[in-house]
């Protein structure tokens, strides 16, 4: 049986308390080079029109910033999380407010976000 979405975020925040606990550091979120569109996920899309390349990230864990290796400009939020995503590396820049299940598109590169 698949664990409910609660139950696999609990489980991400507790390997994530787990790591800094032992290593100090925060975990870092491990990128695929494609998506599976899986509950759970963040789905970054190079083209507003959702074609071309992608990449995809697990639920983010607390409010650390994520950097993309891919300037993104469509996204869609398979989280339970609300996150902000930023024009610049960092989370820093113009940002935009990411509901959770949100499918958006804009106009200019994103390159960062994070669980707000």
């Amino acid at each position: 049986m698949r664990p409910s979405k609660s139950a696999r975020t609990a489980l991400l925040a507790t390997i994530s308390a787990a790591t800094i606990a032992v290593t100090g550091a925060p975990a870092v979120a491990a990128e695929s080079s494609s998506c599976t569109y899986v509950d759970g996920t963040v789905c970054l899309h190079e083209s507003k029109w959702f074609n071309g390349a992608t990449v995809e990230y697990p639920a983010p864990s607390g409010t650390e910033c994520v950097n993309s290796s891919l300037g993104f400009l469509g996204w869609l939020n398979l989280t339970d999380l609300s996150l902000r995503v930023y024009s610049g590396a960092d989370c820093t820049g113009i940002s935009y407010f990411v509901p959770a299940g949100d499918l958006h598109n804009v106009q200019s590169p994103l390159r960062s976000f994070k669980a707000v």
